[in-house]
């Protein structure tokens, strides 16, 4: 059955890979193998385009317009924070007036051009100048687990009222199947810091009345929602639908580059394995000391682990190795 619920649809289409596909076979140099090549860089299937993201920030969208018989043509836009040239925070960054006029040169404020092995690095380097210790934390397990298919995930549909709301995750990640098959998991990450770990569960902006009962902690009912969302009977196959197209797309773009390897489990999900979804979100905590960890890091998990959530703590969060780490977990 195919879903019909499409706030939830992932995949790129057959002429957009083509376009890609393109680009990456064209003797020319291009911002496309760049972007192959980087190792800085992790990249999330939209439905429809693409997200390139450097330590949670999502430094530039790569959609398509239309092409000519060989596909879509790849299209980038990028915020313009991202263009600023990085060297620039070493240098004055005050601009003198005279009263009429702000003396400045554009081409040595921002990038106005690509060029080729210099643009994309600086771009880097901007958007990571941007990103707080969490999301930072988020980009090294991913970057470490080949498994994972996904990041900085927001499935947003209209509510009633017309206003934007669902479950806005961190990661998604393949997991062998206990039965066979694989399992797709979704991850919420924590610095052990973030106050949502500490503070209490508070009711919407206007609400009269929570529409469930209040937590004790705030993340609790955060992860209580997520999985309430995942689990839902409409939202399954969907999901499901979603992600096999997500496995097919980046086994498509992993033929582009020898950089873009994908894991075997992706690969075989691609080919027609069977996926399911994992009932729990696991809540990953990092960013903490060995004091911390014997003492409140403890505490916490026990008081989480009483309230039916599945945690993973590690201080430096380059120490987690996910697909494992979940499955002596579960």
């Amino acid at each position: 059955m195919t879903s019909e619920l499409n706030f939830l649809k992932r995949g790129l289409s057959g002429s957009q890979i083509a376009g890609l596909k393109g680009l990456a076979e064209s003797l020319d140099d291009n911002w496309w193998k760049e972007v192959l090549e980087s190792n800085k860089l992790l990249l999330a299937v939209r439905n429809g385009y693409l997200n390139a993201y450097v330590k949670g920030q999502s430094v530039f969208k790569i959609g398509f317009g239309k092409g000519g018989s060989g596909g879509s043509e790849p299209r980038l836009a990028i915020h313009y924070k991202y263009l600023v040239k990085p060297d620039l925070e070493n240098k004055d960054p005050y601009v003198s007036f005279d009263g009429k006029t702000f003396h400045l040169e554009p081409d040595t404020i921002v990038n106005r051009e690509f060029e080729s092995k210099l643009t994309l690095p600086q771009l880097i380097r901007t958007a990571a100048r941007f990103a707080g210790a969490e999301k930072s934390g988020v980009h090294k397990i991913a970057s470490n687990e080949p498994k994972v298919i996904d990041l900085e995930i927001a499935f947003t549909k209209a509510g009633e009222n017309g206003d934007l709301s669902a479950p806005r995750m961190d990661i998604a990640i393949l997991v062998p199947g206990e039965t066979g098959g694989a399992e797709l998991v979704f991850c919420e990450a924590k610095c052990a810091d973030n106050p949502e770990l500490w503070n209490r569960e508070k009711a919407p902006k206007g609400a009269k009345a929570p529409a469930t009962p209040l937590h004790s902690t705030a993340v609790i009912g955060q992860i209580k929602k997520y999985e309430q969302f995942i689990r839902a009977e409409e939202t399954q196959q969907s999901l499901i639908d979603g992600y096999v197209s997500v496995c097919k797309n980046l086994v498509e773009i992993g033929r582009q580059s020898s950089a873009r390897q994908v894991d075997d489990l992706v690969r075989k999900i691609a080919e027609g394995l069977n996926l399911s979804i994992h009932p729990h979100v696991y809540l990953l905590i990092y960013d903490f000391g060995e004091d911390e960890k014997k003492g409140r890091i403890k505490r916490k998990r026990k008081e989480l682990d009483e309230a039916g959530l599945r945690t993973i703590a590690k201080g430096d969060p380059g120490d987690f190795q996910l697909a494992n780490d979940i499955m002596r977990a579960r």
